[in-house]
């Protein structure tokens, strides 16, 4: 049986981290390219009142299953195991946001 060398990079930690910044770091390019003209807490407001900030969260969320499927590709499987966690939190957010 052959041991596979450990990777640094391969933890849940960074699966966690990259499942939590990915679905943000797209939510503020949509912003940037959408509606740069206005101030991103006016931007936020707005969508919340047109209760399309969830569902725009959730689209960005779906970036998630990339970098799952990256991690997948590389044998990350501890990295893949946290973005799936972080993408399942997403998930109980919307969840909860739409109960309220």
């Amino acid at each position: 049986m052959q041991l596979r060398k450990k990777n640094k990079y391969d933890t849940v930690g960074i699966g966690v981290l990259t499942g939590l910044i990915l679905p943000i770091a797209i939510f503020f390019i949509v912003y940037l390219i959408g509606e740069n003209e206005m101030s991103f807490t006016n931007y936020i407001s707005g969508m919340w009142r047109m209760q399309a900030l969830v569902k725009i969260g959730s689209l960005c969320v779906f970036t998630n299953v990339a970098a799952f499927w990256i991690f997948l590709r590389l044998k990350y499987e501890k990295a893949a195991r946290g973005v799936l966690g972080a993408t399942i939190l997403y998930a109980f957010v919307v969840l909860i946001s739409r109960a309220i």
